[in-house]
């Protein structure tokens, strides 16, 4: 399969189901630093900045201190941000990036407050393969914004990898999480929930290893990348009785109108399942044919009945199956993983020697001894129950 490169894309901003590019402005020499200054717009408005193939914005919120500058020279991207208190409702931030990945760790977010720095990520990008089209979204720090200050997005020597990006802001709402394993921290319009070790800027840890909560058992069948150029087979042991499976994985560079069709033991299972994602996401961009394309990974999930298993070795395929006119951007997976539910082990009450006069007596095992009300002397009207009674 020919695998094809197409680095002209361009962002779309929607509202209301109104497409409206609001500005077009091109960088006639990027040895110049270019400031982009439109009309306010609301409180809980985006920042929206697409670099390629033009530079296009939206207007510029109430939150945002000034207009925002490109500095292809430096390879900087400079957005200045009001202190918290000058907006009540808006509590913190969050920035997405949309780039094309070659794998050099791709670009860093910093602050800067006054003449004081701080460094946010280090890199948002992977490091070593070229992963082609890729989107992270950080949540910034309320310490570091709280006062106020300067965004910055650098890729120095890399700058026309940056696509484009967007500042959002956010409320902070109590929310209830079920368990302990993760914690909820950032929730978008699609109520898509993002975890800490997403939005933390740091780079994803690989979820490596098995992991057994009660009868679940989450098997690691890859954590790291790997790259799908049409099929993949993976092969995972099973003991025991399952009473279900889900598979889990991550995806990259897949269509919107691709699928990834699965097998276990040779038999088709259905395609898995990605959530929904809303028009007006950061992450969604226009290739250079005109289609729509969500950059960064995407979560997906089947459910595979028990009846599929067998005992000992079981093999999972995943086959791409990519659609009619699509540019053949390469599709990488990560953390692919089989969650087997397993039949808990029966409890059965153990039989206890009783008296002929009681066959139908049953005692568990391990239950408290019975109480023996007659070997407790009763306390009389008038008594007190901290001292024992005395014979006059």
């Amino acid at each position: 399969m020919t695998e094809m490169n197409h680095p002209k894309l361009s962002k779309r901003f929607c509202s209301f189901g109104v497409v409206a590019f609001v500005c077009l402005l091109f960088v006639s020499s990027p040895a110049h630093a270019v400031e982009l200054s439109i009309p306010a717009g609301g409180t809980f408005d985006p920042f929206l900045l697409a670099l390629k193939p033009g530079v296009q914005m939206s207007p510029l919120p109430a939150w945002m201190d000034g207009p925002a500058s490109i500095k292809p020279d430096s390879g900087r991207v400079e957005i200045p941000i009001s202190p918290l208190w000058k907006e009540s409702t808006v509590e913190m931030y969050a920035v997405t990036v949309v780039f094309e990945d070659t794998g050099d760790g791709g670009p860093s977010l910093g602050w800067r407050h006054q003449e004081e720095d701080s460094t946010i990520s280090n890199g948002l990008g992977e490091i070593g393969n070229p992963m082609g089209l890729n989107s992270r979204t950080v949540l910034l720090p309320q310490s570091l914004t709280k006062d106020g200050g300067i965004l910055v997005v650098s890729h120095a020597g890399k700058f026309d990898s940056l696509l484009s990006l967007a500042v959002r802001p956010a409320r902070l709402d109590e929310t209830a999480v079920l368990g302990g394993r993760r914690t909820a921290t950032l929730v978008d319009d699609s109520f898509q929930v993002y975890d800490d070790r997403e939005v933390s800027g740091a780079r994803p840890v690989p979820l490596a290893g098995d992991v057994r909560v009660g009868t679940i058992v989450e098997a690691e069948l890859s954590a790291a990348v790997e790259p799908l150029k049409d099929v993949i087979e993976f092969v995972a042991p099973v003991e025991g009785q399952v009473e279900g499976a889900v598979i889990h994985l991550e995806a990259l560079g897949l269509d919107p109108e691709a699928t990834l069709q699965v097998s276990v033991n040779a038999t088709p299972m259905g395609q898995i399942s990605f959530p929904s994602f809303a028009l007006d996401d950061p992450s969604l961009v226009t290739d250079w044919n005109g289609r729509l394309l969500l950059a960064g990974w995407r979560k997906g999930s089947l459910f595979v009945p028990a009846r599929h298993f067998e005992q000992g070795e079981n093999t999972v395929t995943i086959d791409l199956k990519r659609s009619q006119g699509e540019t053949g951007r390469e599709v990488f997976l990560r953390n692919t993983s089989l969650h087997l539910r397993f039949t808990p082990p029966a409890f059965s009450p153990i039989p206890d020697p009783t008296p002929a006069g009681n066959p139908a007596e049953v005692r568990l095992k391990d239950a408290p001894p019975a109480v023996d009300f007659q070997a407790i002397d009763p306390i009389l009207p008038g008594e007190d129950a901290s001292e024992p009674p005395t014979n006059n």
